[in-house]
């Protein structure tokens, strides 16, 4: 029996430890392309993760051009996120993955093994939008997430280069890992540094998952029509900051710069991020206060509102992605731009000053006038929240317009 024909015996009775020894014990000349592949499997089933990475990665590149060998690498880059020891490792593996399965469809795979990397891309397109998914979860401290909503499939790389550089007068250094197409149109990633931080694109050929798109556009007052518009979008550009150890605020602005230069892309329909789906223009006009030194607060932080039994109630969604909590003002008589002109203000105030608050802390309209905080399980989002009550009775015209300020 050929080594070829047992190693097919020993994988269907799942005794790949026996294709290991066997593999290894054979003379550095004997161990041929598809024995090293058959090697790399077999370390895949046994969950040794890295070492199938290692075994791929050491075949030259004229061996690295069958779908079979992407697809081995995307099926160990995919298993190895999920015991990733941080978050930021665990996008970048998953990216990874991405790009294996995509340039393995590209290769024309046989019918099985097709329907298997579509299957794959589908669960990382699942997982990589879960880190910036909207709903009702709390957004993940520093995870600094976002998508570029897209009519069509398309990512035009060298228009981002030129627009990025246009908007912002940055340079953008491509990445120096293992993928030498990372800057690229033969990957549909594109990974960089920018502002001493890592930074990727990837283009997904699908539309946000579990419908979370089309369920955040519904809670925008400001855009009547962003539910029906967003409905329509076919693929999306998923954007992420890298860096683990990046201060939340450099990372957030450099989400906000690359979301911002994204829009000028010819399939942009919307951004999904913090909680709604924003207009492309009306994000890129938010985003412009960078350029004058202000902190885009509006394209970090979504200000919700909802209508209670006896007036409204608001809420702001992102300022966790800062360490911060969340703020809810409950059963408010004010009219809806006076609370929400409200919540922006206490965003700034949070966000500028760096500022931790604490149950019976109060917050000053004015010198004579204190709103009391409460630190209490949230209302309308998860976890602890900072609850402060605004009524127009207790507020006087004439320090309608002053900044809050925290004691």
């Amino acid at each position: 029996m050929t080594l070829s024909k047992q190693i097919d015996n020993w994988y269907q009775a799942g005794e790949h430890g026996e294709t290991v020894k066997a593999i290894l014990n054979l003379t550095e000349g004997d161990v041929t392309d598809s024995l090293t592949e058959d090697l790399a499997v077999a370390y895949n089933n046994l969950g040794q993760y890295e070492k199938a990475i290692e075994t791929l990665k050491g075949m030259d590149s004229q061996n690295r051009s069958s779908p079979h060998w992407h697809y081995c690498m995307g099926y160990a880059l995919y298993y190895a996120s999920m015991d990733s020891p941080t978050p930021e490792k665990q996008r970048s593996l998953l990216q990874g993955a991405f790009d294996s399965f995509s340039q393995a469809l590209k290769l024309n795979p046989k019918k099985g093994l097709e329907a298997e990397c579509r299957e794959f891309l589908s669960w990382i397109s699942d997982d990589l939008c879960s880190f910036g998914s909207a709903g009702k979860a709390a957004p993940q401290e520093g995870a600094f997430v976002c998508s570029v909503l897209l009519s069509g499939a398309w990512f035009d790389k060298d228009k981002f280069l030129c627009d990025f550089n246009t908007d912002w007068s940055l340079p953008i250094i491509p990445d120096d890992g293992t993928d030498s197409n990372a800057i690229s149109s033969v990957s549909p990633s594109l990974v960089f540094s920018a502002d001493n931080m890592t930074a990727s694109i990837t283009l997904v050929p699908f539309a946000v998952p579990r419908r979370e798109a089309e369920k955040a556009a519904a809670c925008n007052y400001l855009w009547p029509n962003a539910q029906k518009v967003t409905q329509k979008h076919k693929a999306h550009l998923l954007i992420t900051v890298l860096d683990m150890d990046a201060p939340p605020m450099d990372k957030g602005m450099l989400l906000v710069k690359i979301a911002s230069t994204c829009c000028l892309q010819l399939p942009a329909m919307g951004v999904f991020t913090g909680g709604t789906v924003y207009q492309i223009g009306l994000y890129r006009n938010m985003a412009a206060v960078i350029k004058s030194g202000q902190l885009p607060v509006s394209n970090w932080v979504w200000f919700g509102l909802y209508r209670t039994g006896g007036g409204i109630g608001g809420y702001t969604y992102g300022l966790e992605l800062f360490g911060k909590d969340e703020i809810e003002v409950p059963n408010s008589d004010a009219s809806p731009d006076r609370l929400r002109n409200f919540l922006v203000d206490l965003a700034f105030c949070v966000l500028e000053s760096h500022a931790v608050f604490q149950d019976g802390d109060t917050v000053g309209l004015s010198p004579e006038q204190r709103l009391p905080v409460t630190r209490s399980k949230g209302l309308v989002l998860p976890g602890m929240t900072l609850k402060i009550p605004y009524h127009v009775s207790a507020c006087p015209d004439t320090v309608q317009e002053s900044s809050p300020v925290f004691s």
